[in-house]
């Protein structure tokens, strides 16, 4: 074992259901390439070991990028499915004020 090695059961969202979505399945697109993106992404390294602070940092932007597009996704999601429950729960009323009424 390495002095870096995972810990069994450390992050719970890596145990099984590490989408976020109830099903297993990426909640969007954007969300979806975040993963692979993660498993692929390297880093330049430099001279005397370690890795080049300028790509650290422009990786970082592009995985912040990833993020910032995989939630505003969600919030459009969340805004349709809250606005779906709205109208349904608003139907919902006016049938049983129709019936109330006779």
């Amino acid at each position: 074992m390495g002095r870096y090695s995972k810990k069994a059961g450390a992050n719970p969202a890596a145990a099984g259901n590490a989408s976020g979505s109830p099903d297993g399945q990426s909640l969007n697109h954007a969300h979806a390439a975040i993963g692979p993106w993660l498993k692929q992404v390297r880093f330049r390294r430099c001279l005397f070991g370690g890795v080049s602070e300028p790509d650290v940092w422009k990786k970082i932007g592009e995985l912040n990028t990833m993020y910032e597009a995989a939630l505003s996704a969600e919030r459009a999601r969340y805004d349709a499915l809250l606005e779906a429950a709205r109208a349904d729960h608003t139907a919902g009323r006016e049938k049983s004020g129709d019936e109330s009424d006779e």
